[in-house]
């Protein structure tokens, strides 16, 4: 493959799987907050689309809590089988996972990451122009989008070569202060802000994030407000990716960041280093986040 074909390697999210300790009860509250549409079913996951698009953007797992895993879209073919000469390349196992994803899947590997988390790069058909899914559609419905996932771990540059390997770039960073490593890091596949974060602590999963448009983000704290679902932490708007912000937590304490849509900054743009004082960076509105927000992982 060649530098200028590597150049892209993945679209961007293609959709997450929350683990929950009740299908039943968690599928409830998705369709009811979230407005998402269950369209497959399997013994142990339900997968659920925006009945805007059609487009399967989440999964839900029965058992525990946290990630099952999060799916990376190839951009084709030839990007697929490049990331699985790469990781061969560096001796990094993985394993097959076209029979255990979405439907639509042509091919699909999984790769467990530094943190201990499944990651998955899939390939797809092309599902052609948007189509609102049949009997589901009404007016008013949200069109939810798969955003980005926020990873913690105590070595965020580690994690980040890792990354690398897969076609992750680093758009911005912070570094820690006396040492080589980071204390932030934000990547992207494409050319939005970022679709991974990374920041310093106990590894594990902070949040999986989703987007909606501008005014359906507005729309949806008044939707919160009709449910009685109380947020965790804004709105706000966050420096890096310059989108609106809301976290809100399921009825297993899973987080969920709804966010507005997010920042270009080109897919070739170099890393920047972030400047703003600690503040700002996580609201340029003012409020920071509780402490359930600082200390508590999904």
């Amino acid at each position: 493959m060649t530098e200028e074909t590597a150049a892209q390697l993945l679209t961007g999210l293609d959709h997450s799987v929350i683990r929950v300790p009740d299908l039943e009860v968690g599928l409830e509250w998705y369709r009811r907050v979230l407005g998402l549409v269950e369209v497959e079913r399997r013994a142990d996951r339900v997968y659920l689309a925006s009945p805007v698009t059609g487009r399967t953007v989440l999964g839900l797992a029965a058992g525990g809590t946290g990630l099952e895993y999060v799916s990376y879209r190839a951009v084709n073919r030839t990007a697929f089988e490049y990331i699985t000469a790469r990781l061969d390349e560096v001796g990094v196992k993985y394993s097959p996972s076209i029979g255990d994803t979405r439907t639509g899947a042509t091919d699909a590997l999984r790769v467990t990451i530094p943190t201990g988390h499944s990651l998955e790069i899939i390939l797809a058909e092309d599902q052609g122009a948007d189509q609102p899914i049949a009997g589901e559609y009404r007016a008013g419905a949200l069109d939810v989008r798969p955003s980005h996932v926020q990873l913690r771990t105590t070595d965020v540059r580690g994690l980040s070569e890792f990354l690398e390997i897969l076609g992750f770039k680093v758009s911005t960073y912070v570094p820690l202060p006396d040492s080589d490593g980071f204390f932030i890091q934000f990547l992207r596949v494409n050319d939005r802000h970022h679709q991974l974060a990374i920041l310093t602590g106990e590894p594990g999963i902070h949040h999986v994030a989703l987007e909606l448009n501008e005014v359906e983000f507005w729309r949806f704290l008044d939707h919160l407000a009709i449910e009685k679902a109380p947020a965790e932490y804004g709105p706000g708007k966050h420096h890096e990716g310059k989108m609106l912000f809301l976290y809100v937590r399921d009825p297993f304490k899973n987080r969920l960041e709804i966010t507005g849509p997010m920042e270009s900054v080109g897919l070739d743009d170099p890393p920047q280093l972030a400047t703003q004082e600690p503040w700002f960076h996580m609201n340029m509105w003012g409020p920071q986040a509780p402490e359930s927000w600082q200390t508590e992982w999904m």
